[in-house]
């Protein structure tokens, strides 16, 4: 957080794209890392993993109260962010056998 006070709405949207512009390139590569995860789940079903979305959302949670924020709103983006996470290790994990049914010459369902 900051402690320098905005001198009018400008300067509010201004400091919040530029927090977008670096929080989006961290978004990214966390999306990387989960859609490498779908390459180790032997089945689409582990792309879901109960206490997993917990402890994700409980560590978010910690770190906006560690910060002095609330935690609520902060666990309630990471809820969102790791449903969408488990949509893209789910498309990652079909692209993938998808990909080695096709090239083992194998039929591959959809």
């Amino acid at each position: 957080m900051t402690d320098r006070p905005a001198a009018d709405l400008a300067d509010i949207r201004a400091a919040i794209d530029d927090l977008d512009r670096r929080i989006v390139p961290l978004l990214v590569e966390r999306l990387s890392w989960v859609r490498r995860a779908a390459a180790t789940k032997p089945t689409r079903a582990d792309a879901v993993v109960p206490w997993r979305v917990e402890e994700v959302v409980a560590h978010a949670a910690a770190h906006a109260a560690a910060a002095g924020a609330d935690p609520a709103p902060v666990a309630a983006i990471y809820r969102a962010l790791v449903a969408i996470s488990i949509g893209e290790e789910e498309k990652a994990w079909d692209a993938l056998r998808s990909d080695a049914g096709a090239a083992d010459g194998q039929p591959v369902e959809a």
